[in-house]
């Protein structure tokens, strides 16, 4: 049982370790050691959907504190509403854009880390089915798969597919691809009929993407419901 000692101690750490708690009569933690220009450097593992959690959240918090709407000037027919100064604008589109990487990498996260190193997965490629075990899901099964089929399969849960988390991730990763891929259309001059990548993120910019991933990774409730920073996340 933790002492009141050890919970304070515990209080004290950042919520972003991938994993610590109480051991003996301190604390203890999962650590990695580093060789760096000749010294070792020990350090606490932190976890990697806390980070881009983290990172999203403070991207969306940057994004909607510009009210983008106001930036555009309306101006006598036939010019429209256009920026008289283009800094909000562009500030808006580069916070937008980390919040949505950054959002749909604490999912692909999650997801990789959660696929335990002994687990078997059949997998249907060109007519053919290949048996497939840790690190060989992570680099050859889609996001989808994973999240729909491996993750479930791997803990005997239930798929959120189908869900209101599942849809509103499906909508996340669709923003998240449009901007990777980037298109031709987003490059060069064009009118109302083709919607670039930039008129799409202000279209979208109602959404709470930070949000929406710790919904879908809520989801697999008993693979996050003990961990420290899952709890923290909710919280933030």
């Amino acid at each position: 049982m933790a002492t009141p000692r050890q919970l304070a101690l515990l209080a004290k750490e950042d919520w972003r370790f991938h994993a610590i708690d109480v051991v003996g009569t301190g604390l203890g933690m999962l650590a990695t050691t580093e060789l760096l220009s000749g010294r070792h450097l020990t350090f606490g593992l932190p976890s990697a959907p806390a980070i881009y959690l983290n990172l999203a959240r403070n991207a969306h918090a940057n994004r909607t504190a510009i009210d983008v709407e106001a930036s555009f000037v309306t101006h006598p027919s036939p010019q429209g509403a256009w920026p008289e100064e283009h800094k909000l604008v562009f500030d808006f589109f580069e916070a937008f854009v980390a919040e949505v990487i950054f959002s749909f990498t604490a999912v692909e996260a999650f997801a990789n880390e959660s696929i335990p190193s002994h687990f078997s997965y059949v997998w249907k490629k060109d007519g053919k089915a290949i048996s497939l075990s840790g690190a060989e899901i992570e680099r050859s099964i889609a996001i989808n798969e994973k999240l729909k089929r491996v993750l479930p399969l791997a803990h005997k849960i239930t798929s959120p597919a189908g869900t209101q988390a599942w849809e509103r991730y499906l909508e996340l990763k669709a923003v998240r691809d449009r901007l990777v891929h980037l298109k031709s259309i987003d490059r060069k001059p064009s009118g109302p009929e083709n919607q670039t990548i930039w008129g799409l993120m202000l279209k979208k910019r109602h959404l709470d993407f930070p949000t929406i991933a710790y919904g879908l990774i809520a989801s697999y409730e008993p693979l996050v419901s003990n961990r420290r920073w899952f709890r923290f996340a909710g919280r933030t």
